[in-house]
C-alpha cells in the first residue's frame, strides 16, 4: 500500500525510504512474580518520526504483537497526523499479553511495569512521547501509566500530559472513551456526502438502511455501530467476535447485545 501510494507522488530520491522507516524502536523484556511462578512479558514502542513533538500513538495489549506490527502501526500514526494537520510524530507501542488471563490487580502490576521500563529510557514523556488507549487497554490502564510517571518525575508540572484517554477524574476529557468510534461514523457520513464517490463505490443514497458487519464489539466497534445504528438508520447485521458471531439479517439491536455481553 506503501509502495501505491509513493508511485502516484513526485518525491525527492531517498523520502520515501526515509518516511518509510522508523527513528527508533525499543524492545523490553521484564520478569513479573506471581504465585504460580514467574512470567516473562515483552513489549516494543516505536517512534517513526519525531519532525513534529511529541510523537503519539496508542498503546495495545495483545497476545500476538510483534516488533513488524508496532513499527506499522507508527508509521501510520505519523501519517494519519500529517493527513490532517495534526502537530504530532507518529509512535505506538504493543505489549505480548492476553488480558483475559489476568485479573486486574495483575493487568495492574504488569502495565506498571510495562510503563516503567518506558518511561526510563524517554519513551513516555508530556514532551517527547504520549501513548493512549488501543486494542486490549482504556482509561483505566491510562490511569495507571500516568500515576506511574507522576512517581517517576514528580518534579514536571506537565506530568498529567504523558498519556491521553485517561479517566475524567485523573484528568482525563469526557468523550474520549467514544471518540474513536464516533470518528469511524463521521468518516461515513462524509463519504455518503459525495455522490461521485458512492457511485464509484458502486453503491446509491445514504446511511439509511445501509447493512453493516462489525467485526469486534470492543471500544471501537461498539460505539461506532451504536452511532450509526441509532442516529444514522443503519442495519448492522452481523457482529463478529472472536469467540463466535451474532447474525441477523433484519438487524441487531447493538445495545441489547452488549448489554448480554457484559453480564455473561
Amino acid at each position: 500500500m506503501f509502495d501505491r501510494a509513493v508511485e502516484l507522488m513526485s518525491l525527492p530520491p531517498g523520502l520515501s525510504k526515509m518516511i518509510r522507516t522508523c527513528n527508533s524502536i525499543f524492545k523490553v523484556s521484564f520478569p513479573i512474580r506471581f504465585r504460580e511462578g514467574i512470567r516473562i512479558f515483552h513489549g516494543w514502542r516505536a517512534v517513526h518520526n519525531e519532525h513534529r513533538l511529541p510523537v503519539k500513538g496508542g498503546i495495545r495489549f495483545a497476545p500476538y504483537v510483534t516488533q513488524e506490527e508496532v513499527e506499522a502501526l507508527a508509521a501510520l500514526m505519523t501519517y494519519k497526523c500529517a493527513l490532517v494537520n495534526v502537530p504530532f510524530g507518529g509512535s505506538k507501542g504493543g505489549l505480548c499479553i492476553d488480558p483475559s488471563q489476568f485479573n486486574p490487580e495483575q493487568l495492574e502490576r504488569i502495565t506498571r511495569r510495562f510503563a516503567q521500563e518506558l518511561i526510563k529510557k524517554g519513551y513516555i514523556s508530556p514532551s517527547l512521547n504520549v501513548p493512549a488507549p488501543d486494542m486490549g487497554t482504556s482509561s483505566r490502564e491510562m490511569g495507571w501509566i500516568a500515576d506511574t510517571y507522576r512517581s517517576m518525575h514528580p518534579e514536571d508540572i506537565n506530568a498529567i500530559a504523558c498519556v491521553t484517554g485517561k479517566p475524567v477524574t485523573q484528568g482525563g476529557i469526557p468523550g474520549r472513551t467514544e471518540a474513536t468510534g464516533r470518528g469511524v461514523q463521521y468518516g461515513l457520513q462524509e463519504f455518503f456526502r459525495h455522490p461521485e464517490d458512492v457511485k464509484r463505490a458502486g453503491l446509491s443514497g445514504g446511511l439509511d438502511g445501509k447493512k453493516f458487519i462489525v467485526q469486534g464489539l470492543g471500544n471501537v466497534g461498539y460505539f461506532a455501530a451504536k452511532f450509526l445504528q441509532e442516529e444514522d438508520g443503519a442495519v448492522i447485521t452481523a457482529v463478529i467476535e472472536r469467540d463466535g458471531a451474532v447474525i441477523n439479517p433484519k438487524g441487531v439491536n447493538i445495545e441489547n447485545l452488549r448489554q448480554h455481553m457484559n453480564t455473561t
